[in-house]
């Protein structure tokens, strides 16, 4: 089995921290497949997305995620990155299925023991005291960007397809997404929710 990236390679792995430019393209060079292939085929009890721009909307949303800095800055180094990717990837695109109103698959004989009886990040995290403070975020939006914040994580639409509805561009869409993501993690931590 091939080394992983950043275990293997030491000086990679500070570039990567410092967030410099070239160890990101290499890091999402080298991870891609591995999360295309988890957007694709699913966990758990959850299908993988069959629309190529909701498999492109959840890698880009892993990757958003896992390369905000606070995230660069959490991987030890110790624990192979693709495994840290991987988590980060199914929380990103469980809450993803979610929001796009996917159904779990019936059969929970595709569960790992892991999956089995343990609470899901978002059971974990959404208390009726968290709930209401996570509620209190769409208020700190300006009009256009909880047009997109809602478009996507309520009404569960794909970045190309709010795009057509909002008569905006796709790249317009997902930079302001990419910016109501940062700002939602930052939201969270200032309110005493950990982003994880």
């Amino acid at each position: 089995m091939e080394a992983d990236l950043l275990i293997s390679d030491r000086l990679l792995l500070e570039r990567f921290r410092l967030g410099d430019r070239e160890a990101l393209m290499a890091v999402w060079k080298h991870y891609f497949p591995l999360v295309r292939s988890l957007a694709c085929r699913g966990f758990g009890p959850y299908r993988g997305f069959s629309s190529p721009s909701d498999v492109e909307d959840a890698v880009s949303a892993t990757f958003a995620a896992a390369f905000e800095q606070g995230c660069r800055m959490r991987y030890d180094g110790v624990i192979p990155y693709g495994s840290f990717l991987l988590g980060i990837g199914r929380n990103v695109m469980r809450r993803q299925m979610k929001k796009a109103a996917r159904e779990p698959v019936a059969d929970l004989d595709c569960r790992t023991e892991a999956d089995e009886g343990a609470p899901s990040p978002e059971e974990q995290l959404l208390s009726l005291e968290e709930k209401e403070v996570l509620g209190r975020f769409r208020t700190t939006l300006e009009a256009h960007e909880r047009e997109v914040y809602e478009g996507h994580f309520r009404d569960g639409l794909s970045e190309e397809r709010l795009a057509h509805h909002l008569g905006r561009t796709r790249h317009t869409v997902r930079k302001t997404l990419h910016r109501v993501m940062r700002r939602f993690r930052r939201y969270l931590r200032e309110n005493g929710l950990d982003t994880e």
